[in-house]
Parts: C-alpha cells; structure tokens; sequence
C-alpha cells in the first residue's frame, strides 16, 4: 500500500489549487458588480435605460470604454413582458445613452416565431416606450414594463407554449394596438 510521507501537508497543497478556482477574482466584488461596487443594474440607467432590460439572473457582466459589454447570466430564460422575451446564457452588445446596439443573445416572440434582437433603444419622441428591432421585426412596448428587474422563468412546457401563443394572438387581435 503507498503512503503519503506527510500526508496533512500534502492534502493541503492540492486543496489550495482547489480555493483559488472557487473563490471570486480579486477585486470582483459581488458577482454582478463592477470593481466599484456599481450593479448592471445601476449601469443601465446611467444610460437612459430602465433596469429591467436584464432578467435578475446576471452572474457578471464587464463594460469596456467604448460601451461594449458582456453580461453573463446564470443560466438560459424567458420573462414575460408583453411579449416573451428569450435571454441566453451570454447577453452583449454595445451601450449607447438610450440604446444598446449590436445586441446577441436576446430573441423576442412574435405569435409563433422568434426574432433575433439586435438593438433595443428608447422611442425618440417619447419616454413611454422602448424599442426591440431586428431585422425582421420591430416592437414598440411600454417602457414602465421595464422599471423593475424581473425574474426568469424556466423554459416552456409544449402546453405552455400553446397557451402563451393562444394568449398572444388572442391579445393581439382584441387588445388595441399601441
């Protein structure tokens, strides 16, 4: 049978490998804070942009001077909005005062088919709404539906992909256009 010469010792040179990887970075601060202690969350809004663009599910995010950022998130989610919107594990884009451009990682719902976003700015005319564009889609939505940060919720049962889109159509037909 082999036997550690010291075996305390030992153990503790392969546990302290083991910290170094399960510890925050230095300087991190909380996982979704900058350095200085500033959230996402109170980012955006230095921006002109509600909070609630992002789920509450960031586990960090980083922004570089020219406004490209990158916000990882836990996990995969959808939140409910007037549409549904889709948030894959890795958001980024570029952060501009009252928009975000180049954005990946965001897909919104449109009856039965899912857009890519590509740039969510604020109606120039009016502080009431927001916009989510693509290249084929453009949707005007009420901006105080952002205020607050929301919560995820897990993906889609096929019955509750069929009642969302049944709500949807069914909202889109009797419900008067904005």
């Amino acid at each position: 049978m082999f036997s550690f010469p010291n075996a305390p010792s030992f153990f503790l040179l392969l546990l302290v490998p083991l910290l170094f990887l399960l510890s925050p970075a230095s300087g991190a601060g909380s996982p979704s804070s900058l350095s200085n202690g500033t959230t996402v969350y109170d980012l955006l809004p230095e921006y002109g942009l509600p909070p609630g663009i992002l789920p509450d599910t960031v586990k960090s995010f980083s922004l570089a001077s020219g406004g490209r950022f990158v916000t990882k998130l836990y996990g995969a989610c959808y939140v409910d909005f007037e549409y549904v919107v889709y948030y894959e594990p890795r958001v980024s884009g570029v952060v501009k005062y009252g928009a975000i451009e180049e954005v990946q990682g965001v897909q919104i719902r449109r009856y039965l088919v899912w857009f890519n976003v590509d740039t969510i700015r604020l109606d120039p005319s009016s502080s009431d709404f927001i916009y989510f564009e693509g290249s084929w889609i453009s949707l005007k939505l009420r901006i105080d539906q952002f205020q607050t940060v929301h919560s995820c919720r897990g993906s889609l049962s096929l019955l509750g992909r069929a009642k969302e889109v049944a709500r949807s159509m069914f909202e889109s037909i009797f419900a008067p256009q904005l």
